[in-house]
This record gives structure tokens, sequence and C-alpha cells, in this order.
């Protein structure tokens, strides 16, 4: 969700790229200076078929890799960043 007072309509936006969108337009918004926070609630179901995208960690991780090498920042902190996102994948697991 996102507070519209805080945001205008034209600053959330589609990537043009084939995969990871979503997250891509996440990464948009917050590098305005927005403030995300995350919920440990439950606000729908999301139901993952055997060959959806979501299904294959694999290429999940390819995916966000791709995203992260799209991104303008050095790659130390493309690593560092991605490490994080390894770990928390992870977890969210055991």
């Amino acid at each position: 969700m996102f507070n519209m007072g805080h945001l205008n309509k034209k600053d959330i936006f589609m990537p043009n790229i084939k995969r990871g969108q979503d997250t891509a337009t996440w990464w948009q918004v917050l590098k305005k200076g927005i403030t995300a926070y995350g919920i440990d609630e439950p606000l729908a179901i999301y139901r993952v078929g055997e060959k959806s995208l979501s299904s294959n960690k694999i290429k999940a991780l390819k995916r966000t890799w791709d995203l992260y090498k799209r991104e303008d920042i050095n790659n130390i902190k493309k690593v560092y960043c991605f490490g994080f996102y390894i770990i928390n994948a992870i977890k969210r697991r055991i």
C-alpha cells in the first residue's frame, strides 16, 4: 500500500523489464526517500503453483540478482544487499 499523501501517481511506475517489476517499482519509490514499513500480518492469500515464477527459488535468486545488477550502486553494496536478501529468504523458510 502507498500513502498517496507522500507520493504523486507519476512516482509509481512499473519499469519496462521482463521480470521483477514489483520489486523494481518498490525500489524506485524508496529511492525517493519514502519510508517503508513491514508488518507481520498477512493481508492477502497468495497461492504458488508448481510452475509459477515464485515456485522456483533458484530462478527467484537469479531474478533478484539481475535487479541488483541494474542498480546504479557499487558492486560491494550489491553483494552486501543480495547477501541479506539470501539470509532473509532462508530465515523465512526455517
